[in-house]
């Protein structure tokens, strides 16, 4: 077994840290029966010993404990099972005890949010809405099931509810976050004295009932209800909220894509029923800088349409590629083009099977409308033969001698820039000047230089 120093103090072996040896369990591990040792007589060790030993031999090991994220917000109250059809979010035993100014922070953020939602939804300026959204990320029982754009819209719909002790909640029309105090689960057939006070509790950041209505009461299934401990402070959000919600933000969501199809130029004759069509196939997604989204001689993965960002269009250089023997080969790419926002790409490579001329990066961060494939070729004929009319390929494939002069001018542009950046940087160091600092600093010579804020220029 291979051992090595760690930088930092730690052993590692076999790509694990660790920082020490449990002599308490390398004897035990010594003593295991059946197990051959350098100073007994046994020709080997048993099989059953054997597998013992290579069962137990990684707890020899000390290794470093794992500090695990705790949410701020999640109850320190201890959650057992409660009834069938109540949804719980269970809490998590603390790492650290002494979080006495960082509770008092917590509870004031709390508080905060339950003053804001305490105002009517449409009484609640946008700074509200933002805080309460950032506020109500911190809990996971929220953010498991709703949405991105859910989660920044529930404030439009969340409301307060304040419960005193020993009241019933029924949790059958809407979802409930706990933001103070405790409940016990509650059902019909337990009596308020027969709830034992040790059982389940669900406090601070634990939730019960759900966003969707139930699909149907049968007999044997209980209400989801619970009782309250003590005042409770209970955020709600009801299912005709949610559900209204979720309307809106389809259409949304709908309108945006229509919109992205009408502003690119290939489109704008189009009938409003073929670009519902495309509308209901797009798919919204974010794309880093440097992302390669169409390889040059291999049909378009998808067609896209660009919302926000930019893509170079790049074709290859045959003549001054290297052979791909030879060590550090490359293909290089000359830029031909640029693609921004409202502009579309992929619609003729994929119809008609055509390899695409060129090769498509990101330059930016890019924001685009897909639509896959499959998707395009199952599109009725008079849209395809609508799509095949007005589009265009994305760029004409360009003469090996275009490519090589284009590819020489560019060069020599990065060349000279090149220059000026390196002879105004001599220029500036040979003053003492060191660039982007802003201000005079010394670092030739050893002895100080006199400054004249007048003329600095000595």
């Amino acid at each position: 077994m291979e051992m090595q120093l760690h930088p930092s103090g730690l052993l590692r072996t076999d790509d694990q840290t660790f920082l020490g040896i449990d002599y308490t369990n390398l004897k035990a591990l010594c003593r295991i029966h059946g197990l051959r040792l350098r100073d007994s007589n046994r020709y080997q060790s048993t099989e059953e010993a054997h597998n013992d030993f290579m069962n137990s031999y990684q707890n020899i090991f000390l290794r470093p404990k794992k500090m695990v994220a705790r949410n701020p917000f999640q109850a320190d109250s201890k959650v057992a099972p409660g009834p069938e059809k109540l949804k719980a979010s269970e809490s998590q035993e603390p790492v650290n005890r002494s979080l006495g100014h960082g509770r008092q922070t917590q509870e004031t953020l709390i508080n905060q949010m339950i003053k804001a939602l305490k105002k009517f939804p449409i009484e609640r300026s946008q700074l509200e809405h933002h805080s309460i959204h950032k506020m109500l990320k911190v809990f996971p029982c929220l953010t498991a099931q709703l949405s991105r754009h859910e989660l920044q819209q529930i404030s439009t719909i969340a409301i307060i509810e304040t419960w005193d002790r020993a009241q019933i909640i029924f949790g059958h029309n809407g979802f409930y976050l706990i933001l103070k105090g405790s409940v016990t689960p509650y059902t019909q057939e337990t009596s308020k004295e027969a709830v034992d006070p040790k059982g389940s509790v669900i406090g601070v950041g634990g939730s019960f009932g759900s966003f969707q209505p139930p699909a149907g009461t049968e007999a044997g299934i209980t209400i989801q209800c619970t009782l309250t401990q003590e005042p409770c402070e209970i955020l709600k959000i009801s299912h005709s909220g949610y559900a209204k919600l979720k309307k809106e933000i389809l259409a949304q969501n709908y309108a945006l894509k229509e919109s992205l199809i009408q502003g690119c130029h290939f489109y704008l004759q189009w009938p409003k029923l073929s670009i519902d069509r495309l509308a209901n196939l797009i798919q919204m997604k974010n794309l880093p800088a440097n992302h390669v989204l169409v390889k040059e001689g291999k049909v378009c993965p998808f067609v896209a349409y660009i919302r926000e960002g930019e893509c170079y269009i790049l074709q290859d250089i045959n003549s001054l590629m290297r052979t791909p023997q030879e060590k550090g080969s490359r293909i290089k790419f000359v830029v031909v083009g640029k693609l921004g926002p409202m502009e579309s790409f992929g619609e003729v490579s994929i119809l008609l099977d055509q390899p695409s001329p060129c090769s498509i990066v990101t330059m930016t961060e890019v924001q685009v409308g897909i639509i896959q494939p499959d998707a395009l070729k199952g599109l009725d004929s008079v849209t395809s033969a609508l799509m095949l009319q007005t589009a265009q390929p994305t760029y004409g494939k360009l003469s090996q001698e275009e490519i090589n002069k284009e590819y020489i001018r560019q060069e020599r542009h990065k060349e000279w820039d090149h220059i000026k950046k390196r002879v105004l940087s001599d220029a500036l160091l040979y003053n003492g000047i060191k660039q982007g600092n802003g201000k005079w600093t010394f670092i030739r010579g050893g002895g100080r230089r006199s400054m004249d804020k007048s003329n600095p220029i000595q």
